[in-house]
């Protein structure tokens, strides 16, 4: 499967028909769903159905969306009209909902084909769904948006989306050697998406190239592309690269590759600074796991507690650990949470995209969907965030790149993460 925006302008310039790519979609997905499991739902009657009509509207000269008949993947937290919704949990099992989430309109409006719900950890949270990795069957996808980030790695869809709390799309991109994009918070509408910390709670999407995955923000946004893209900066860009306190918690394969990749675009562009991060920022991820845990009890949480045999230990435990967090330590969590938000953004706007890991290094074993750490603080500042594929660790499996920029400069870290992209092609 080529990537989103080949697929989509080859449909526009009837070099394919949106037929043709639905079937080699679904070809892919017989030859790798039986041991990927990345899907909760697939309906390929209903998927050709569409492709036809969306065959017959560029045969009309019908106006086109910018995703005209492209098939993509939508997290199985989203709502989709007559599609069941089961948020990864026996709590939800069966469960159909009448009207689609707002980013899921809005990509249908672009004239994408919703060909699949894609798996996600139970409750969107830290339990491992049924998917693998496409690269090694034995290892995570990462979590919780695995199935997104799995298919479109596997090649059955140009692109997917999911979302992200913690980690849950920059880690499972990085792990799938995919390109994940975190806007920032509430860029892309949530609404009729299963909240967990609304906080914290981003929509994000999943591609093969930076381009890709910036068309399908701006599609699930219902806005124009340049809004979020301008195509790869001119200039080399202004950067800067951090080392977290929680840098001993990288692999030493991880932390090379970090160092290889900051070198290649400092040699590439222009010496890449290393300031050090505003005061509190780094000190940031407790505040990350209260409100997770606070608001996972006070929302989802209450829906658990009605049928908890229903629902895994490590989601009862977090919903119990949550409970016992006051209202006032939670209002104390959301003022320094705004504080840190301005500090950063103040100290962040001077460069185009700062550089960290977004892992501790290789996807590991399935019986973990990896750790969250190097996500933490971005998801707490709601800053928008991108990972590329960086090569490969010890272990042949995939190793990324983060790029992080200022609250509401999305378009400019996407056009620093193009850059970096091109610079570091087979890397």
């Amino acid at each position: 499967m080529q990537d989103l925006p080949r697929v989509a302008r080859a449909i526009r310039e009837r070099l394919t028909t949106s037929r043709a790519v639905v079937e080699e979609a679904l070809a892919r997905y017989d030859e790798r769903e039986p041991v990927l499991h990345a899907f909760a739902w697939l309906d390929r009657d209903r998927a050709l159905r569409l492709a036809d009509e969306a065959d017959a509207a560029v045969a009309r000269g019908d106006r086109l969306g910018p995703l005209h008949g492209v098939p993509i993947g939508v997290k199985d937290i989203f709502d989709t009209a007559a599609i069941p919704t089961e948020n990864g949990s026996r709590l939800f099992t069966g469960r159909v909902p009448r009207t689609s989430a707002a980013a899921v309109v809005a990509l249908e409006r672009a004239g994408a084909i919703v060909i699949g719900k894609t798996v996600t950890t139970e409750l969107a949270f830290y339990q491992p769904g049924p998917t693998t990795n496409p690269h090694d069957p034995t290892r995570t996808p990462g979590g919780s948006s695995m199935g997104s980030a799995a298919s479109v790695a596997a090649g059955i869809v140009p692109g997917a989306i999911g979302s992200q709390t913690n980690g849950s799309v920059i880690r499972p991109a990085a792990f799938c050697g995919v390109v994940g994009v975190k806007p920032t918070h509430s860029r892309i509408s949530l609404e009729g998406v299963m909240p967990f910390a609304p906080t914290l709670d981003h929509a994000g999407t999943f591609a093969r190239t930076v381009e890709g995955a910036a068309l399908l923000c701006a599609a699930a946004a219902g806005e124009q592309l340049a809004r979020w893209w301008s195509g790869v900066a001119d200039a080399p860009p202004r950067l800067a690269a951090v080392r977290t306190k929680d840098w001993d918690k990288a692999s030493d394969p991880m932390k090379a590759r970090f160092q290889e990749a900051v070198d290649a675009l400092a040699v590439a562009g222009r010496a890449i600074e290393w300031p050090d991060l505003p005061a509190g920022v780094d000190d940031g991820v407790p505040i990350v796991q209260r409100l997770m845990r606070y608001e996972g009890a006070h929302g989802i949480g209450r829906v658990a507690k009605e049928r908890p045999e229903l629902v895994s230990e490590v989601a009862r435990t977090l919903f119990a650990e949550g409970e016992r967090i006051s209202d006032a330590q939670h209002e104390k969590d959301r003022r320094e949470r705004e504080r840190l938000i301005a500090a950063f953004a103040s100290w962040a706007a001077a460069y185009d995209a700062i550089l960290a890991p977004p892992t501790t290094g290789e996807a590991p074993g399935l019986e973990t969907t990896g750790d969250p750490i190097f996500c933490s603080r971005w998801s707490l500042l709601g800053a928008p965030a991108v990972t590329i594929p960086v090569g490969r660790g010890p272990s042949g499996l995939p190793l990324g790149l983060q790029l992080v920029g200022a609250p509401d400069d999305d378009k400019r870290v996407l056009g620093a993460a193009a850059w970096a992209e091109r610079v570091l092609a087979g890397f």
